[in-house]
């Protein structure tokens, strides 16, 4: 199956604004915009289009939040070729993931500059969201915890009487503070995103295929001592065995005494029971 080339007639040239198909920010009146866009594409080397990516980014007055590139092994074969060597064949699948930030204004040029990098756009998505609601209420909430929190620092001033009263009007002014901030610095994060939108690009490529000459693993034959050594140390081995034997039988010396009394008492018993018994049945039959 031949690759196919996707190209795009609407691309814009590097440093010029585009003509947004969503929703550009200008003439949109109070409408405020995050745009972000998501592209999947092949391309013929993930190494080299990252790379390329990464300067258009920068052209366009934008930076890369994030880039990775990744190698998977999916199988490793090896092959004797000679008595010393093998080859090894690894066969691998690359992918590229990049993060990228653009001036809004940018952001329909650089996907018109990534689609020749492309020999196949497998998906390319764009969105638009309005925002201009969240931040009037995060102004709205701004400008209320900043009106309580002058009229909590009044009352302190002029009422204020104990001390307990007082602690407890300036924790509630210090949490209309924290309310204050928080909705200031949302309004700050959500401008940064109207500003500068944000890009993620998948890459991939063809599995490849690597072969790379190895040095082979020899047999190696454990050493063995020469046939008298050997003969001597079982000589040695026998005669340490002799000894251990030897030592054995002393250490348990009163045992075998003991065994051995045991048995002379038996056996004198068991000779004069046998003695007296042929005297016995002559008494009986006479």
């Amino acid at each position: 199956m031949s690759d196919v080339m996707v190209v795009d007639s609407t691309a814009t040239p590097i440093g010029q604004r585009g003509n947004d198909t969503i929703a550009f920010r200008e003439g949109s009146g109070e409408r405020r915009f995050v745009r972000t866009a998501s592209l999947r594409c092949k391309v013929n080397k993930v190494d080299d289009a990252v790379t390329g990516i990464e300067q258009k980014t920068r052209a366009l007055g934008g930076f890369v939040s994030f880039s990775r590139m990744n190698n998977t092994i999916q199988d490793s074969k090896g092959k004797s070729i000679s008595a010393d060597s093998s080859i090894q064949t690894i066969h691998f699948a690359t992918e590229g993931l990049l993060v990228l930030r653009v001036p809004d204004y940018e952001l329909d040029s650089l996907v018109a500059a990534l689609r020749p990098l492309a020999i196949f756009m497998l998906s390319r998505e764009i969105s638009a969201e309005d925002v201009h609601i969240q931040m009037l209420s995060n102004q709205l909430i701004n400008q209320r915890a900043t009106r309580t929190r002058r009229r909590i620092t009044a009352d302190i001033d002029m009422k204020g009487k104990k001390l307990s009263d007082i602690e407890q009007a300036e924790k509630t002014a210090e949490e209309r503070d924290e309310v204050a901030d928080n909705a200031k610095l949302a309004n700050l994060s959500l401008e940064d995103k109207i500003n500068y939108s944000t890009i993620s690009v998948e890459l991939y490529q063809d599995p490849g295929i690597r072969y790379t000459t190895v040095a082979r693993e020899r047999n190696i034959t454990e050493y063995e001592p020469p046939f008298l050594d050997q003969l001597g140390e079982s000589f040695s081995s026998g005669w340490q065995m002799v000894k251990e034997l030897v030592i054995s039988v002393a250490r348990y010396w009163s045992i075998l005494l003991l065994c051995g009394f045991g048995y002379f008492i038996f056996m004198k018993y068991f000779l004069a029971v046998k003695k007296e018994m042929p005297a016995t049945l002559k008494n009986q039959v006479s």
